[in-house]
């Protein structure tokens, strides 16, 4: 094979990856047009599998509820 048919060869691949690509972003856009609601849901319950995000939301959690004990407290 010489260097022109490998270089047909990748940009057949490429074209193949660009393709395939836009056929997933598509059906992930129909889905979030046919039901935005169950998207968001969908979204936001695949975040909070990571760990990394729910650490965050815990800690900022934690953090407004040490803000609103100490309020309480100087108003007392």
């Amino acid at each position: 094979m010489d260097n022109i048919e490998l270089l047909s060869r990748r940009r057949e691949l490429l074209v193949l990856s660009a393709r395939l690509q836009r056929a997933s972003i598509k059906a992930r856009l129909d889905l979030v047009q046919a039901d935005p609601k169950q998207a968001l849901f969908d979204f936001a319950a695949h975040q909070l599998r990571r760990p990394s995000v729910r650490t965050a939301l815990l800690l900022a959690l934690a953090d407004v509820l040490v803000k609103i004990w100490r309020r309480g407290r100087t108003h007392n």
